[in-house]
């Protein structure tokens, strides 16, 4: 029983009553937004690059789970046309009640694994959000991506990187604890220069990255994680203890995700890209 909790805990599966009542899946997108800094980066660069585009346009999220990254801007673009895809049944029939809910006829979700895809020429805004590195085959996954869009489209790619740690006490959990790496099975850690010929051996222009979580981005996300970690292990006595404390540390936390967003960061164990298909390339 408790091992069922725990990977309920770190695979994104929220209660049943979340289905009859989607709408209060927005106090979780904001709890994201207050504890991941990555979500910071990527909405930022996300919005920028919608807001470009001339609608109606098509984006496929690849790897959509609760939906955090597509509902919002579904809502906001309703000319525009919407598809999530997971592996997670649960996190497909949740996509789809929201989108029934609110009378979205141009968002749909289907349970299909990446490397799964057929479409060809369809997109216009592919999304792979820290989705890659869970992937059984990351370069028939990018080859599907990649046929998926029109020519000219673009790919926001955000992947973890480098895996590098600050803290002791935090190792030590990773290696005596389950936690969100070894229960979704993470196949690969990537380098920077990895990823790049990654994505232009597999047909995909480059255009914009930025490097995320260094300093105090890591030390932010090991904090806030060995909360987490510890949370998903123990009992509801030591569940309260970690609330109290984790309210505690939040301030530092937060410090932390703001310093690594406004300023520079070299190298660190982030990576986010915006990669093109070529205007001239088309599928057969």
């Amino acid at each position: 029983m408790r091992k069922k909790k725990q990977q309920d805990f770190f695979t994104h599966q929220y209660p049943s009553w979340l289905r009859k009542h989607p709408r209060w899946i927005h106090l979780i997108y904001t709890g994201n937004y207050l504890l991941q800094l990555r979500k910071w980066y990527i909405t930022k660069t996300l919005g920028k690059h919608l807001r470009s585009k001339s609608q109606p346009f098509h984006l496929l999220d690849a790897g959509s789970g609760e939906g955090q990254f597509l509902l919002p801007y579904a809502s906001k673009y309703r000319q525009s046309y919407f598809k999530g895809i997971d592996r997670a049944k649960s996190n497909i029939a949740f996509g789809n009640s929201y989108a029934e809910n609110r009378g979205f006829t141009h968002v749909r979700f289907e349970e299909i694994e990446i490397e799964a895809l057929s479409e060809k020429e369809v997109y216009d805004m592919v999304l792979c959000i820290s989705v890659l590195p869970y992937t059984v085959d990351d370069r028939a996954a990018l080859q599907c991506l990649h046929q998926t869009m029109k020519p000219g489209a673009e790919l926001l790619l955000y992947v973890p990187v480098n895996q590098t740690i600050i803290l002791h006490f935090y190792k030590e959990l990773l290696l005596n604890y389950e936690n969100y790496e070894t229960i979704q099975q993470n196949q690969r850690i990537y380098t920077k220069q990895t990823l790049i010929k990654l994505l232009t051996d597999n047909g995909f222009i480059i255009t914009e990255m930025k490097d995320t979580y260094g300093f105090f981005g890591k030390l932010s996300n090991e904090l806030l994680n060995s909360h987490l970690i510890l949370f998903n292990a123990y009992s509801f006595l030591f569940k309260m203890l970690l609330c109290i404390s984790l309210l505690f540390f939040y301030p530092l936390i937060l410090f932390c995700m703001i310093m690594d967003f406004l300023l520079p960061v070299k190298s660190g164990n982030g990576l986010l890209i915006v990669a093109k298909k070529p205007a001239s390339e088309s599928v057969n």
